[in-house]
């Protein structure tokens, strides 16, 4: 049976639990870097129509119709003419997930928005591309990574007044693909635009559809600063006890977006109690990452032993916050 031991504390903005248990966590899947080649930019072609007997042909536009159709809606949204800043978020799939077509359209499209009105300025992709590597490598679910709220928090910290989502879909018996997306205001989610949709034929062949998943997790070491590394609680190892264990800070972000979520961090206990982080394996948002880590470095444990003698174990630690 895993040994675990619980400790529940309040906190001024929320609700901190903490857990130091010896269950595993399952990794993620391969990884699928959609930055390892360039694709080549969309090729739009007419479709043919159906058969007959079809109630109706497929409506094929073009991708510019998509571009000229959102940027009348920038005011719904809370943009100023003149002071339009728009960040373009990848297209993603209905299960949440990001594909290389997806990310491959919303190039295109921020390239259309900046070519069709220049008085809109349009925050680049590569930003918007690294920001985001960074929250996949550390393994926050896909459901938050691709949500509404994070997506309007990443356009706060690139500068942007709007931000578009949206979606790209496979359509049946075609290798058509339907893009639909929508503005959202980067710091008041009352102002929505209305959503547009179209019909693309990106090539003769099918789109990639293929969900790109996380980052693996990084392996665990056998030895940490030249000493074997055990597992708390197998094979007549102790467990360790933590009993100085500071609050991470809760932040400013994720009060804004009322976040509540739990982080769990594979970490290192020390032979002289202290505790080294060393993988995420299920992140947060908001800088919540980074305040943990702060926390977990000045945190104390009685170490965990062999025979007698203090050695170093993996242990996992589960933090959950809540807002009230």
């Amino acid at each position: 049976m895993p040994v675990r031991c619980q400790l529940s504390m309040f906190l001024t903005s929320g609700l901190l639990s903490l857990a130091v248990s010896q269950s595993a966590y399952p990794q993620q899947s391969e990884p699928v870097d959609p930055q390892a080649s360039t694709p080549p930019r969309l090729i739009l072609k007419s479709a043919p129509p159906n058969s007959v007997g079809d109630a109706a042909p497929l409506k094929i536009e073009q991708l510019s119709d998509l571009a000229s159709r959102l940027l009348h809606y920038t005011g719904d949204a809370g943009c100023q003419q003149g002071k339009c800043k728009i960040l373009v978020t990848n297209f993603t799939l209905t299960t949440g997930y990001a594909s290389s077509y997806g990310i491959q359209a919303a190039d295109e499209l921020a390239q259309e928005f900046a070519r069709q009105d220049k008085s809109v300025q349009v925050i680049d992709r590569k930003s918007f591309k690294n920001q985001f590597r960074q929250l996949e490598e550390e393994q926050i679910p896909i459901s938050i990574l691709n949500s509404e709220n994070v997506a309007r928090w990443l356009g706060l910290k690139l500068g942007a007044t709007i931000v578009l989502v949206g979606t790209a879909k496979g359509i049946p018996n075609s290798n058509a693909v339907e893009l639909s997306a929508r503005f959202l205001n980067s710091r008041d989610d009352k102002k929505i635009g209305p959503s547009a949709e179209v019909n693309l034929t990106p090539s003769e062949s099918l789109p990639d559809l293929n969900p790109i998943t996380l980052p693996q997790l990084l392996p665990l070491p056998e030895s940490f600063e030249g000493e074997r590394v055990y597992q708390a609680g197998v094979n007549g190892v102790g467990m360790p006890r933590c009993d100085y264990m500071p609050n991470p800070n809760y932040s400013d972000d994720a009060r804004t977006f009322r976040f509540s979520g739990t982080i769990l961090i594979e970490g290192i206990v020390r032979p002289d109690g202290t505790v080294k982080a060393f993988r995420f394996v299920r992140g947060a948002p908001y800088g919540l990452n980074q305040a943990a880590l702060r926390a977990l470095n000045t945190w104390r444990c009685k170490p965990a032993t062999l025979e007698g003698k203090p050695i170093p174990v993996f242990v996992p630690f589960e933090i959950t916050l809540r807002l009230f």
